[in-house]
């Protein structure tokens, strides 16, 4: 019995020694040290933790409400997180960064780290040490940083914003651009009173027609026809009718085009069609058509609406512009007889 009790007293002395050395370790290696005893809720805390907040040594409750009181409020739930984390279980390790308050009111940033050093005989722990360590300057350090990379992040964003949005700003302006000079084009070559093709976008059409020929040896003919006694109409009736009868003549023929023709006011009561993939013989089918149905016209006046036509078949070894002037001399020979088809 006697050796069971000096044996006991041993192993007192021996853990005492242990629980001592363990102190002085974690004293070397932090700001401050906290032991707790899980079964009675006491925290035992070292004269460096009280040092590091500035508090008397032994001055603040040793228990845990104590801890809890301390911590920053914004940094309390997630503390809380991960403390019941490793006490569960569910984390393998307690180790916490957060700010404790000061005795003078202000906040320190620490790191806090833990673990079990004893338990019962069914291996439910009843002690728990851990170590706290200044860091507030590092970490002031760190959020400073953190606050930098987030507002350069968001000079980036804003950055890229505006070039998106500039970028966006060009590209619209840039179509709304191109769709002006599109639309200056299509004006441009396009007659103000009968809203078919001009004069300009007929020669622009000639050319293309031509270069297909040269190439491909695609046919291609001229249609040309100018209203008979067109200046009576002026004279008698006024400019006005003159321009109704035009607007009805254009919108006349151009039902009997297709998509691929090209019809232009040549000028004054002069028209030109342009007639891909066709030749001399379907151009004065056409034209024929054409002579009969601008007799039918409503134009409310008491004369006939004739017209004088001229066709002529695009040649490989003529230029556009010789060619027209052959349209124009056989146009010259109809309008000698009125109302009928000169075929050059």
């Amino acid at each position: 019995m006697d050796d069971l009790k000096v044996s006991d007293s041993v192993y007192g002395a021996t853990h005492e020694a242990i629980a001592r050395t363990l102190r002085f370790a974690l004293e070397i290696v932090s700001d401050g040290i906290w032991d707790w005893d899980i079964r009675t809720d006491h925290v035992k805390r070292s004269p460096g933790w009280y040092s590091m907040l500035g508090y008397a040594v032994d001055s603040l409750p040793e228990n845990v409400l104590t801890w809890h009181q301390v911590i920053h409020p914004e940094d309390f739930e997630r503390v809380m997180r991960g403390f019941r984390a490793y006490l569960d279980g569910t984390h393998p390790v307690y180790a916490e960064e957060y700010r404790c308050r000061c005795r003078n009111g202000d906040y320190l940033w620490i790191s806090d780290h833990g673990r079990f050093v004893e338990f019962d005989k069914e291996g439910r722990a009843t002690r728990m040490i851990g170590a706290h360590r200044n860091i507030h300057e590092r970490k002031l350090a760190e959020l400073a940083l953190q606050r930098k990379n987030q507002e350069l992040l968001a000079l980036n964003q804003a950055l890229e914003d505006l070039v998106a949005a500039r970028t966006e700003a060009l590209r619209r302006a840039n179509r709304a651009l191109a769709e002006q000079a599109a639309q200056a084009l299509r004006l441009s070559e396009i007659d103000p009173l009968t809203q078919i093709a001009n004069r300009r976008c007929l020669e622009r059409q000639l050319q293309v027609e031509w270069h297909r020929l040269q190439r491909h040896g695609h046919p291609c003919a001229l249609l040309m026809f100018d209203l008979d006694h067109f200046k009576r109409i002026n004279d008698g009736f006024g400019h006005q009718a003159g321009d109704r009868v035009l607007v009805a003549v254009a919108q006349a023929v151009r039902q009997d085009l297709r998509d691929v023709d090209c019809f232009a006011r040549w000028g004054g009561e002069e028209f030109i069609v342009l007639l891909p993939e066709t030749d001399a013989a379907a151009a004065g089918s056409l034209a024929e058509r054409l002579r009969l149905n601008l007799r039918r016209i409503d134009v409310a006046l008491p004369m006939p609406l004739t017209a004088s036509f001229a066709v002529a078949q695009m040649v490989a070894d003529e230029a556009p512009g010789d060619l027209v002037r052959r349209l124009d001399a056989a146009l010259y020979q109809a309008k000698r007889q009125r109302d009928c088809i000169v075929v050059s």
